[in-house]
């Protein structure tokens, strides 16, 4: 995203992640006991270790050497002893508890890797189901300035990095630092002298950690930021691949796409780097204070101060101690890691609707049935403020009549429809149908009252049944089919390998122009809505399929309000009313018939095209001296 969507956040309090936690405690109190019962397991193992430890050196004193034996003697010598020695009675007992120990730390890890995994799983099903709906209902002006490439990467894979900062964040929280609080506690109990060696480690480890992972997470996000700029890329090479193809573009699609692999391996390197210093130098703090804690120990065995069995408590506890410090440094790399893809989440969930473009107000009511009355009221609007499309713009269909805008390119005919299906809103005046202004109905009811057919027909990697049936869902067959046949459909369907069943191929790949268009235009028929939306329905189809689609587009219009955008005066011809449209402004008006007897505009783009052969393209200078 870029610094201008950022300055139109707007601050929530609750983090996607933890809203996507607290929807499961059940599961995340469960892991928070397994953790809490491995710590309380890992502070006792060392006990039963002191205590056979004491209770041998202290036997060890008064034995009589075997000598040397063989390895049957010294088998048969401790099992004659096991029997009449309370002594091993005594070790045996401490190496059972210890084996229950070790037993019910295997479950307990089990567990806790089970319900770490549902637990993630969870979290990232609600975050990208989320992170979806947020994105999707953006107003369409967000999805203009985006990078569709970018915003997949955020919904792929940076939703799945919300497992990996939830396990690192429960870890670290739950059983790593609890554990180094624990142990220093017993520690600090035992010997509070001997104790402090442990110390020694604790704020050098912080602050290696707190230096190598802002490094690293300054390098992910430059990387992520790239990542979503390929895909980007890649994206849009595949869409347009027969342009590529046709321009012999390849080579420079591939130079680009590996100049991006470069700076992403050039940043992933460094975050390496920084991963690689982190790790030698908890290492090198590990194995320094081993040295310094087996040093002091000695000393204060030798003092009389400490038994060797409390010696082994504090070397457990020491090799206890690291793994946690060790778990923090990885998890806190993860985090690092992880952090740049909360970062990108819920820079989306933090973007505010409103702030951006055309957004449901929080009193819209639902629509009611519309007659279809349309009325554009002083609309003035341009996708950059300061640069009007349409000025001052005051239009009115009664309902049931067909409008045809016609007029040369860039003079904001689209931008009408557009403004009627409030995917922008004006800066000034009003949209209204029936009299309601439109800002104040729900989107959804709004929409659903429209059946829309595009020059691109946006025909899914579905079944043909299933592209119709879109338009309303729970449709029957038998109404998918009877829209078919009124939008002239149907025989070409059956002709297909499949019939309705044949899938369409991403795009409509298996399609002609024609019959997508007739397929959108099923999608209308089904849809029975009472304002009806057509742009540029025929342009860029041959003759034949051009009078079909038309033929259907009279039947589909037949007591409906429709408003067309076209360039070929052929489709405005049965319209009740043509507005000619001239830099973002109504230049002339009426029936067909009207506009031909006068010397306007519309009556010299019908003598281009004329001329031209049916071209539908008339020079911009053309409409302009109208």
């Amino acid at each position: 995203m870029g610094s201008s969507f950022r300055a139109r956040m707007h601050r929530v309090k609750t983090s996607q992640i933890v809203l996507a936690v607290s929807s499961s405690p059940g599961l995340l109190a469960q892991v928070c006991a397994v953790m809490i019962a491995e710590t309380l397991l890992m502070l006792a193992q060392p006990w039963p270790v002191r205590a056979i430890i004491d209770r041998v050196v202290a036997v060890s004193a008064s034995v009589q050497p075997m000598g040397e034996k063989g390895l049957w003697d010294f088998i048969l010598a401790s099992v004659a002893k096991s029997f009449h020695s309370g002594d091993f009675h005594f070790i045996y007992k401490w190496i059972g508890v210890l084996l229950v120990i070790y037993m019910a730390n295997a479950v307990l890890l089990y567990r806790q890797n089970i319900a770490l995994a549902r637990l993630g799983q969870r979290v990232v099903l609600r975050v990208r189901k989320s992170l979806f709906s947020q994105m999707i209902a953006l107003p369409h002006g967000f999805f203009e300035k985006a990078e569709t490439g970018d915003l997949t990467s955020r919904i792929s894979k940076d939703t799945a990095d919300a497992q990996d900062i939830l396990e690192s964040s429960i870890t670290i929280l739950v059983r790593s630092i609890p554990t180094v609080i624990g142990i220093l506690i017993v520690c600090f109990t035992l010997d509070w002298i001997y104790a402090l060696t442990f110390l020694f480690v604790i704020p050098f480890v912080y602050w290696i950690n707190v230096v190598f992972t802002r490094r690293t997470k300054k390098e992910v996000s430059c990387q992520r930021r790239i990542e979503g700029s390929m895909a980007s890329n890649v994206q849009e090479a595949l869409y347009y691949h027969k342009a590529i193809a046709t321009l012999s573009m390849e080579q420079d699609v591939v130079e680009d796409v590996v100049e991006c692999s470069r700076e992403i391996a050039l940043h992933g390197v460094q975050a390496g780097r920084f991963q690689g210093l982190l790790t030698a130098w908890l290492d090198l703090l590990v194995g320094g204070t081993s040295l310094l804690v087996l040093l002091v120990g000695v000393l204060r065995i030798m003092h009389g101060c400490l038994t060797v069995g409390q010696l082994m408590v504090f070397l457990s506890y020491l090799n206890s101690l690291f793994k946690p410090i060790r778990e923090i440094s990885k998890f806190t790399g993860r985090i690092a890691k992880s952090a740049a893809a909360i970062e990108r989440i819920e820079e989306i969930a933090r973007l505010n609707p409103a702030e951006i473009g055309a957004a449901e107000l929080p009193d819209a009511v639902e629509a009611p049935a519309f007659r279809g009355a349309i009325e554009f009221r002083g609309v003035c609007f341009g996708y950059d403020p300061s640069l009007p499309v349409i000025e001052g713009l005051d239009l009115k269909v009664p309902a049931g009549r067909k409008i045809a805008v016609v007029g040369e390119s860039g003079s904001g005919k689209s931008t009408i429809l557009q403004l009627l299906m409030r995917l922008y809103d004006p800066q000034k005046g009003k949209v209204m149908i029936d009299g309601t202004d439109i800002r104040t109905l729900t989107l959804t009811s709004l929409r659903q009252q429209m059946a829309v057919v595009l020059q691109d027909s946006f025909i899914f990697n579905a079944t043909i049944a299933e592209n119709i049936a879109i338009a309303r869902p729970g449709a029957s067959d038998g109404e998918v089919v009877e829209a078919a046949r009124a939008a002239m459909a149907d025989e070409f369907i059956r002709k297909l390998p499949r019939g309705y069943d044949t899938r369409a191929g991403e795009g409509g790949a298996a399609l002609s122009g024609g019959q997508k268009r007739r397929i959108a235009i099923a999608r209308a028929f089904l849809r029975d809505a009472p304002i009806i939306i057509l742009d540029e329905p025929t342009t860029g189809l041959d003759a034949i399929s051009e009078r079909q689609v038309t033929e259907a587009l009279r039947r589909l219009g037949t007591g409906r309000t429709t408003v067309a955008i076209t360039h070929q005066l052929a489709t405005a011809s049965d319209a009740d009313l043509i507005v000619v449209l001239s830099r973002g402004r109504i230049v002339e008006s009426g029936n067909p018939e009207e506009l031909l007897k006068r010397d306007g505009a519309y009556r010299r783009l019908w003598e281009t095209q004329t001329a031209a052969g049916g071209e539908t393209e008339p020079a911009p200078e053309v409409l302009s001296q109208g």
